[in-house]
C-alpha cells in the first residue's frame, strides 16, 4: 500500500555543511569540532527523505542552482528514492547553503543560512505538473503569493476529479512572519509550527489549534506539534486529540525533526490512518529523528523494519496500523 503513495513536496532544497561541537562556541574563539558531514536540507527536502524511508514514492519540486552542489543534491535525492523530474534548474546563480553548529551538550541546532540570488518557484513552472500522478500535495510555507496561486490551480484540478482521485492539499506554517497568515485558509490539512504560534500569542499548542481552527476552511484538519511536549491536532468538527512526546535516551541532533513530523504524519494520513495515530505516528518518528545524528541511521531503522506500515483488510472494514519502536 505504501509504494502508492505518490506524495509532491513543493520548497526548498539547500547545502548544508553540519559541525557537531562539544558546547555551543564563544564568540571570537577557536575549537576542534567532533565531526563534520555536508548534508542535503531544505524543509520540503527533509521531508521528502524521510518519506522515501517510510516506503512512499515521494518527489522534489523546487529550485535548484546549476552549481557545482548540483551533483552532490541530485545524488543524494536519488540516494533516498527521491524523484527530482520536476526540479527547476537555474544557471549562473548560488545553492543556498547553511552553516550549521550541532552542541553535543544540549542538542541544539544553530543555523545560519544563505541564499545570495536563487529565485523562488513560479506559478509557470507548478503549471507543468502532471497532478494526475499525485495523491497529496505539500507545500513550505514560502513564496506566498506563488503558492497560493498554485494551491488554486489544484483546486480547479480537483472539481473535475470528485470520483476519488481528487488531491489531498497540505501548507506547513513554520517561520514567523505576518504574510504566511493567508496561507491559513487554503490547505485540507494545516501544520503550525510552534514557532509561528508563539509569534502570534498563543502559549501552548491546543490553544494554538483551536484558535487557527477558527480560521480554515471546513473540513480542514489543524496539527501542531510542540517539541518535547508532543503535538496536537483537530478537525473542524472540534474533536481535539494529542500525542505525547517519544524523546531518545539522548537528544543529539534536532536538525529537521520538525520535517520528520510533518512527512511522517502526511505518511499516516495519507495511509488511511485517523488523526491521533497519525499525529502519534509523527511524534514517534521525530522522536527516533533527533536521538541520531544525520539521515542514514534513520535508513538502517527502516530496513531493520523500525518503522512500517500493516494493513488488515476485511469484508466490513479496512484497518490501517503504523508501528514504530
Amino acid at each position: 500500500m505504501s509504494s502508492k503513495l505518490n506524495i509532491l513536496c513543493v520548497g526548498a532544497c539547500c547545502f548544508d555543511i553540519v559541525s557537531q561541537v562539544l558546547k555551543y562556541p564563544l564568540e571570537d574563539t577557536d575549537q576542534r569540532c567532533l565531526d563534520q558531514h555536508w548534508q542535503r536540507g531544505g524543509n520540503a527536502s527533509n521531508s521528502c527523505t524521510v518519506l522515501g524511508l517510510l516506503g512512499a514514492k515521494p518527489t522534489f519540486f523546487g529550485t535548484i542552482a546549476d552549481s557545482h552542489e548540483k551533483r552532490f543534491l541530485l545524488e543524494d535525492f536519488a540516494k533516498f528514492d527521491v524523484n527530482t523530474d520536476y526540479a527547476v534548474i537555474h544557471e549562473g546563480c548560488d545553492s543556498p547553503a547553511s552553516c550549521i553548529i550541532l552542541s553535543a551538550a544540549t542538542g541544539s541546532r544553530t543555523i545560519v543560512h544563505s541564499n545570495k540570488n536563487l529565485p523562488e518557484l513560479s506559478v509557470e513552472d507548478f503549471n507543468k505538473i502532471d497532478l494526475s500522478a499525485f495523491q497529496w500535495v505539500h507545500f513550505e510555507g514560502r513564496n506566498v503569493t506563488n503558492i497560493t496561486k498554485m494551491i488554486e490551480h489544484i483546486r480547479e484540478y480537483n472539481k473535475s476529479h470528485q470520483d476519488g482521485s481528487s488531491i489531498t492539499i497540505s501548507v506547513e506554517i513554520e517561520n514567523a512572519k505576518h504574510e504566511l497568515e493567508s496561507l491559513i485558509p487554503l490547505p485540507d490539512v494545516l501544520f503550525v509550527s510552534k514557532d509561528y504560534a508563539m509569534f502570534k500569542g498563543y502559549t501552548n499548542k491546543e490553544e494554538t489549534v483551536e484558535k487557527i481552527q477558527a480560521q480554515t476552511i471546513p473540513g480542514c484538519l489543524v496539527i501542531c506539534p510542540w517539541g518535547e511536549d508532543g503535538a496536537s491536532a483537530s478537525s473542524s468538527d472540534g474533536q481535539l486529540v494529542h500525542s505525547s512526546a517519544f524523546p531518545p535516551s539522548q537528544v543529539v541532533d534536532t536538525l529537521g525533526a520538525g520535517d520528520t513530523f510533518i512527512a511522517a504524519t502526511i505518511f499516516s494520513l495519507a495511509s488511511g490512518c485517523t488523526l491521533k495515530d497519525s499525529i502519534t505516528f509523527g511524534c514517534r518518528i521525530a522522536g527516533l529523528k533527533v536521538g541520531v545524528i544525520g539521515w542514514e541511521p534513520l535508513r538502517k531503522m527502516a530496513k531493520d523494519g523500525a518503522f512500517s506500515l500493516i494493513s488488515e483488510n476485511s469484508s466490513e472494514k479496512k484497518a490501517v496500523v503504523i508501528r514504530a519502536t
